[in-house]
């Protein structure tokens, strides 16, 4: 029959076509694939429809060859002449032979569902026959020329004479053919891997594996893997799957899947040349369908009614376990493909990956890769792509991709095409990139008139993490709680912000972007600013002036980077006076990092804005500052200086609050010079300004002289007059009811009352305090406070015959006080190093 078949066909197409088609038309080609179209269609009714009707399939089957059917014939004569019109013509051919076949059957809803599964694999494997999908696409150019009669006149000759040669008695009977070689496991059709080899995110993909295993080793059946363009999401489940394929035979059996599909819905690509549009695999749930049925060999679905495929599908997923790879989900709008993602039934798992945070499933986010990935990922592609990349090139590129695998990738290749690296870093740090545009622009175009667009502005402004109320403050949503929270929401979703904790930051790239956002904004941005500006100063106006209550250092330590960023933008931008506002926390937050060199540089440089501008305020806390630091590294000429100036300032102003505090610093100054006597005539003399000051200050303002006297009697080793200084501040400073207010004033005289008690011979005591001190010290204090508390502490413990706590304080101490130029604290901790000896080994 298939020879026959095959023979008139060339014929008749060629008379419809009106042309000769010898060249295109290959019989016997076409007669071996008729002839494999059918068997393969008989082969999968039996295999895959015996799971529906296992009874009447063996009937069937037992009974006689379906190529040999009168009705099977009509059947294919129909696929074939009219392959796009109804089939209820055919089925109902179908239906009479089967009850021929099976007369003593009268289950009707059975041989009607036997009828019609077979149609499908029948019409599947013939109209997918690569030499009749190209006619058929001939005779349609065709017969768009032609006229309706003249269509239907050659279509009538056409199907007399397929009728004619299929109601002929088969010629010989066709042997079952032999069975087609196993397809190997698992089956997939993923794309090759883009990258040479896959750098880092190892983390990550021992999170999926696990998330990944079978029920109930993990309830987790969708998995999503969400975060910015270019961070790598695709690679990392291109990679999952490619490794569950190469990994099969070693798998346990529970562990593997037996077929992995992917489909991505990816409509653009960043390459070296630029932005690439780019056709996607799939856009609906039914192209999914596709995909799904191609991959499971089970494509007959598709031939089904649009409501039954679903239930098809996943009957053929629940059939083995499989992997489905959603890919750029965010570019597809369909709901119906949740729905589907969500209903997943087991044992199939799926990993989505998207832009746009979705609620259907366990969500993993990826941000920028550690610097050890990154650099080991530049290192590769420069290898691959023969680029020579230093140490320090890495280090900025780093810094200025954030660790975006994308961005590092890309930037090699502009270099691979002869740009070079400050070129390319230059383009990184333009927010019109392509890189940038690539990453953020659709996203960013979807709340360009939204709350969560002035929340992304104002992000932009800080370059470290910031939480969410100052960052509420500064977008204008101070009595919006709800409103920030949900702008802050969006942002989330859409992959444009990262969160740690209850802090929020942006990766630079998306920085750099935003950035250029707000200047394409002027008044925008002029708001926005003036909002930072004011918000930041309110915290800083508490650690400037004249200081007697300590405030608590905490909050501080959190904004202190922000102030940071806002100080240097107030200089790169000819703002002293904003800058000045600044400078007196900054000089503190300098001083809990350590960075006394920087404290030194931004002192001078406020110096000499203050007394440009006339803000003598600014310019007596600055040099009152500039005094101590000058102090403590030995240089008193240089400290005497900026204390006298101060001093004579205030004098001239006669405001009491200053005077007392400069003559307070003053006395401090000349303690640590050894001029004791003067020391104290400078603490009398603050004594006298205490009238001019009101309640509650006057209190702190005495505490902070009795502190000092305490200090003087101390450095003449007259403790119990130090003792009795050190209570007296404690009873103020140690209140317990105001903690946070007292804190950095509680524990300094703390430290001090541990040193009498060491004096006086009581080393326990004395280690309790200095370990309470100490304590605080490290949370909040100054890098000079707590060196001066780890000599305190080295010698206590020398004393005390605990060689190893001896020198792991000294050590400590002496770091510190080498790399702030202490010379004091350097000295001591030298000396109890040498007294310890070398090291044991």
């Amino acid at each position: 029959m298939v020879d026959l078949l095959s023979n008139a066909l060339g014929q008749m197409l060629g008379e419809l076509l009106g042309e000769p088609i010898e060249a295109a038309f290959d019989r016997r080609a076409l007669g071996r694939a008729l002839d494999k179209a059918v068997r393969a269609a008989e082969r999968r009714f039996a295999d895959e429809y015996r799971a529906h009707d296992a009874e009447l399939v063996d009937a069937l089957v037992h009974q006689t060859r379906f190529a040999d059917l009168p009705s099977v014939r009509a059947a294919l004569r129909a696929l074939i002449t009219r392959p796009f019109h109804d089939t209820s013509a055919p089925i109902a051919v179908l239906r009479q032979s089967f009850d021929d076949v099976l007369p003593a059957r009268t289950d009707r809803a059975r041989v009607d569902a036997a009828v019609a599964a077979f149609l499908g694999y029948l019409g599947h494997e013939v109209l997918y026959i690569p030499q009749l999908r190209e006619l058929y696409a001939l005779v349609f150019q065709k017969t768009a020329a032609d006229t309706s009669r003249q269509l239907a006149a050659r279509a009538d000759a056409l199907a007399l004479q397929l009728a004619q040669l299929l109601a002929a008695p088969p010629a010989t009977a066709l042997l079952a053919p032999a069975a087609p070689p196993e397809r190997r496991r698992p089956w997939h059709n993923l794309p090759q891997r883009s990258y040479a080899r896959f750098v880092g995110r190892q983390a990550e993909l021992q999170q999926l594996q696990r998330l990944l295993l079978p029920h109930p080793r993990s309830r987790h059946f969708v998995v999503t893997l969400d975060g910015i363009g270019g961070v790598g999401k695709s690679a990392l489940a291109l990679e999952l799957a490619h490794s569950y394929s190469d990994t099969y035979a070693q798998l346990p059996p529970d562990e593997r899947f037996e077929a992995i599909v992917w489909v991505s819905a990816k409509r653009t690509l960043l390459t070296a040349s630029g932005i690439q549009q780019r056709q996607p695999t799939f856009g609906t749930l039914h192209d999914l369908y596709r995909e799904i049925a191609t991959v499971l060999d089970q494509t007959a679905i598709l031939q089904a009614e649009p409501a039954a495929r679903r239930g098809l599908i996943e009957r053929a997923l629940a059939a083995q376990r499989t992997l489905l790879i959603v890919d750029n989900l965010e570019t597809v709008d369909d709901d119906e493909l949740l729905s589907f993602l969500r209903e997943l039934p087991d044992p199939t798992k799926a990993i989505v990956t998207t832009r746009h945070r979705i609620d259907i499933a366990y969500a993993l986010r990826l941000s920028g890769m550690p610097e050890a990935d990154a650099r080991a990922l530049m290192q590769v592609e420069a290898a691959r792509k023969h680029v020579a990349l230093p140490p320090e090139a890495e280090s900025d590129l780093y810094r200025r991709t954030g660790g975006l695998p994308l961005a590092i990738v890309w930037s090699i290749g502009l270099m691979s095409l002869g740009y070079g690296i400050d070129s390319v870093l230059r383009r990184l740090g333009s927010g019109q990139s392509d890189i940038a545009r690539f990453c953020f622009s659709e996203s960013v175009a979807r709340i360009r008139h939204r709350d969560a667009y002035r929340l992304l502005l104002a992000l932009a402004l800080f370059e470290q993490r910031v939480d969410r109320a100052l960052l509420g403050v500064v977008a204008g949503f101070s009595d919006d709680v709800i409103g920030r929270d949900d702008g802050l929401a969006e942002l989330l979703q859409l992959s444009l912000i990262n969160q740690k904790g209850e802090r929020f930051f942006l990766l630079p790239l998306t920085q750099r972007y935003v950035l250029d956002e707000l200047a394409a904004r002027p008044a925008i941005e002029r708001e926005l600013r003036e909002r930072w500006i004011e918000a930041l100063a309110q915290i800083a106006r508490q650690y400037g002036g004249v200081l007697w209550h300590y405030p608590d250092r905490r909050r501080l330590k959190q904004v202190g980077q922000h102030m940071l960023a806002l100080a240097t933008w107030a200089q790169r931008e000819d703002k002293p006076a904003v800058l000045l506002q600044f400078v007196p926390a900054l000089l503190i937050y300098f001083d809990m990092l350590g960075y006394w060199s920087e404290m030194h540089a931004l002192a001078l440089d406020g110096l000499e804005y203050a007394r440009l501008t006339g803000d003598l305020p600014s310019v007596m806390l600055i040099e009152s500052r500039l005094c101590w630091l000058m102090g403590v590294q030995g240089k008193y000429d240089q400290a005497e200086g900026y204390i006298a100036d101060a001093l004579k300032i205030a004098r001239a102003g006669a405001d009491s609050a200053w005077i007392c505090y400069l003559e307070l610093r003053y006395a401090q100054h000349m303690r640590n010079g050894g001029s004791l006597d003067q020391a104290a005539e400078h603490s009398r003399q603050a004594l006298e300004q205490l009238a001019g000051i009101a309640e509650p200050q006057r209190s702190y303002a005495r505490a902070s002289i009795e502190h000092e006297l305490g200090k003087i009697a101390r450095q003449r080793a007259d403790w119990p007059t130090a003792h009795a200084h050190f209570l007296a501040a404690w009873q103020i400073f140690g209140d317990e009811n105001d903690p946070a207010l007292n804190l950095e004033g509680a524990w300094g005289v703390l430290s001090n009352l541990g040193l009498v008690a060491q004096q006086q011979g009581d080393h326990e005591a004395a280690a309790q305090m200095y370990q309470q001190s100490l304590e605080i010290c490290r949370e909040i204090g100054g890098k000079g406070a707590l060196t001066n508390l780890l000599v305190r502490l080295a010698l206590l413990e020398q004393q005390r015959g605990n060689p190893a706590g001896a020198r792991a304080h000294a050590e400590e101490a002496l770091e510190w006080a080498t790399r702030l130029g202490m010379i004091w604290e350097q000295r001591q901790a030298a000396q109890v190093l040498e007294a310890l000896g070398p090291a044991a080994a």
